[in-house]
């Protein structure tokens, strides 16, 4: 089913295929999200998924910073060190599971490009539990990517509380 909608969507944009196995992020892109981050001088940070390109990690303007990437030998989660902030475009399949242990690493914030399926992901339960771990969404940064699937949306977490998102604890029938 899936390979048949791409067969469609090739047939009307340029005869590309899209390649869905591998989800590189431009560099463009990824200049914008970081231009929303301000690090300290002395702050660690880690790219946590950051496929062949290196993209999100070369364009880190930081002294102290590093990758993890599965395909090169380096996966996030065997990695054990602390890091001030954790940053990148994960992979979705994992999503979730990579925002736990960002959570758990992470001494000042998160940030990470995500499709709307990544946003639904925010459940009241799981926006407890990041609270919980000391986090507020501070911005959500809306970008369009034709190339992907639409619209995406660059995700800022830290630890200066706020009241950005409220949820509901009730199942409203």
């Amino acid at each position: 089913m899936v390979g048949k909608y791409f067969e469609k969507m090739a047939n009307r944009k340029n005869n590309v295929i899209p390649n869905i196995k591998k989800h590189y992020t431009d560099e463009n892109l990824v200049k914008y999200c970081l231009d929303f981050l301000k690090f300290d001088d002395s702050d660690f940070v880690l790219d946590v998924g950051s496929g062949k390109n290196m993209v999100w990690y070369k364009n880190l303007n930081v002294q102290n910073k590093d990758w993890c990437e599965i395909e090169l030998g380096k996966d996030f989660f065997d990695y054990n060190k602390e890091v001030d902030w954790c940053i990148g475009n994960p992979p979705f399949k994992f999503l979730w599971k990579i925002m736990e242990k960002s959570f758990q690493m992470s001494r000042k914030g998160v940030a990470f490009l995500m499709a709307i399926d990544g946003i639904n992901r925010f459940t009241p339960k799981r926006l407890k539990w990041i609270n919980e771990q000391g986090f507020y969404i501070q911005k959500i940064a809306v970008v369009s990517c034709k190339r992907w699937f639409g619209r995406y949306f660059f995700v800022i977490f830290s630890k200066q509380p706020n009241k950005f998102m409220e949820w509901s604890n009730v199942n409203y029938e």
